[in-house]
């Protein structure tokens, strides 16, 4: 591959090819160094897939490990938040040492869909099965304007 040059208007060329380089790999030190992060606190978003359709907008969230109950969807106004809670409690005794440990983790992971529309609270419905959250957002045609351009 050969370097890549930019020519200026008074013929001086520049290689500019270490620079991308470096550029490059302080990229991919900047990403593994978050990778290791998320991994450790778990802080990996989840996947959401949004698909517009003629009538509705569908958007699927993977929550595998997730009930229901630890589902929160809320409206706000142009956007959907999904969020997922999860909490665990570890609680342990040492007759021996007469000593009493507990410990608690909570998190929470979201994700903020934002569509072009405000979204119709009572007309958007959500189902959550095998830990797939599916919300379908229909689209309201009296929101939409066509504008003649000339």
């Amino acid at each position: 591959m050969s370097p890549k040059k930019r020519n200026f208007p008074d013929g001086f060329d520049i290689n500019m090819q270490p620079l991308h380089d470096f550029m490059k790999r302080m990229d991919n030190a900047f990403n593994d160094s978050f990778k290791h992060l998320q991994h450790h606190f778990h802080t990996k978003p989840f996947r959401v897939e949004m698909e517009e359709k003629d009538h509705a907008y569908i958007v699927k969230a993977e929550l595998p490990g997730y009930s229901r109950e630890q589902v929160k969807l809320e409206i706000i106004g142009n956007q959907i938040r999904i969020a997922a809670k999860d909490s665990s409690s570890l609680e342990g005794k040492d007759e021996k040492n007469n000593q009493y440990t507990k410990q608690e983790s909570y998190e929470i992971r979201e994700r903020y869909i934002t569509l072009p529309m405000t979204i119709p609270e009572d007309k958007t419905t959500a189902t959550f099965r095998h830990g797939l959250l599916k919300i379908t957002i229909p689209k309201e045609e009296e929101n939409r304007k066509n504008i003649v351009i000339e």
